[in-house]
C-alpha cells in the first residue's frame, strides 16, 4: 500500500463532545492525500465509535488506538507520530478545527519555502458562542527574529496548527513526556535548536477551541512548567545570555507569585531558584514571606 503524503495525528482524552466536529474539518480538506490515526489515551467514552464511523465515511485510511492507562499528551502525541506512514505528520487536538484549505496550505508552503516544521495563525473562539475572541499568529518583525522571538514567547505556534516532517521530530527528540503543560513549547524550541526550519503560512486556517471551564485552575502549573522549560534552554548559545537569565528568573518568579498563598512551600522554591539565576531583592524578600508562611501552617 502507498504511503500518504501526510498523517494526521490526533490525541484524544475523554473527546467525544467535540471529535465529530474535528473529524468533520478533516473530511472537508481540499488536500485529500492523508491518513487519519486517533490515540486515545486512557479515557473510556465515545471515542472509538466516533472514529469507526468517520472511517466508514471517508476512503482514506483510519486508525484507531488506544493506551491503557492514561501516559498524558507529550507520549500520545508520539505514540501517534510512531504510528505515522508518512514522512510530514499534522498535529490536531481533539476538540480544534481546521478551514478546508488548512492541510493544501501547509503543504503548498512546506514545498515553497524548504521548511520542516510549518504552521497556519490560528483564532481561538469560544465553544459556547462560536465567536471569534483572539487572533494567534505571529508578526512580521516575529517572523524575521526567529528564533529569537520564539524563546522570548512571542511567537505563537499552536499544535493544531503545525505540519512537521518526521526527521525533524527525531531530531529534536520528540515530544517530552516531563512536560505535562506547555510541551508543545518545548518541542518549538528544540526542534529551533535542532536546525528546524520554521515557516509560516501566512493565512488563518486553524481554529483554537476555548472551552467554558475557567484556566485559572491551570494557570500556577503552566507557570511552573514555563519555567522548566526556560531552565531546559537557559544554555541556547544563539540566544544573548543576558535574556536567558532574564527571561528564565523572571518565569520562575511568576510561577512563584501564582502559586504563593495556595503553596507557599513550592513558591518559596520557586522564587529561590529564580534569584539562584538573577537576583532580586524583591524575589529574595517573597520566598522570606513563603517560609514564613510555610512555618506557621
Amino acid at each position: 500500500m502507498t504511503a500518504p503524503r501526510v498523517s494526521i495525528c490526533i490525541p484524544a482524552y475523554k473527546a467525544e463532545r467535540f471529535l465529530g466536529e474535528t473529524l468533520d474539518s478533516v473530511r472537508a480538506q481540499t488536500f485529500a492525500d492523508w491518513e487519519l490515526i486517533v490515540t486515545e489515551d486512557g479515557s473510556r467514552d465515545g471515542t472509538e465509535a466516533i472514529v469507526r464511523a468517520f472511517a466508514a465515511s471517508v476512503s482514506q485510511t483510519v486508525c484507531y488506538t488506544r493506551h491503557d492507562p492514561n501516559r498524558g499528551l507529550p507520549a500520545t502525541r508520539n505514540a501517534g507520530i510512531e504510528s505515522a506512514r508518512a514522512d510530514w505528520i499534522a498535529l490536531l487536538d481533539s476538540d480544534d478545527l481546521w478551514t478546508c484549505d488548512h492541510l493544501a496550505t501547509c503543504w503548498e508552503t512546506a514545498a515553497r519555502s524548504g521548511a520542516e516544521l510549518v504552521h497556519a495563525g490560528s483564532m481561538l473562539f469560544d465553544s459556547d458562542t462560536g465567536k471569534d475572541l483572539t487572533r494567534r499568529a505571529p508578526q512580521p518583525e516575529q517572523v524575521a527574529s526567529l528564533p529569537l522571538s520564539l524563546f522570548c514567547n512571542r511567537y505563537c505556534i499552536q499544535p493544531a496548527s503545525v505540519l512537521l516532517h518526521r526527521r525533524l521530530w527525531e531530531r529534536a527528540g520528540r515530544f517530552d513526556p516531563a512536560f505535562r503543560y506547555v510541551e508543545d513549547r518545548d518541542m518549538w524550541l528544540r526542534c529551533a535548536r535542532a536546525g528546524g526550519r520554521i515557516a509560516y503560512t501566512g493565512l488563518e486556517t486553524c481554529r483554537y477551541r476555548k472551552h467554558g471551564a475557567a484556566l485559572s485552575t491551570h494557570a500556577a502549573p503552566m507557570a511552573e512548567a514555563t519555567a522548566r522549560a526556560y531552565d531546559k534552554h537557559r544554555d541556547w548559545a544563539e540566544i544573548p545570555s543576558a535574556l536567558r537569565l532574564q527571561h528564565c528568573a523572571a518565569a520562575w518568579a511568576a510561577a512563584g507569585r501564582l502559586c504563593w498563598r495556595a503553596n507557599p512551600a513550592a513558591a518559596r522554591g520557586h522564587f529561590r531558584r529564580a534569584c539562584e539565576i538573577q537576583w532580586r531583592a524583591g524575589w529574595w524578600l517573597m520566598g522570606l514571606l513563603c517560609a514564613a508562611r510555610t512555618n506557621s501552617r
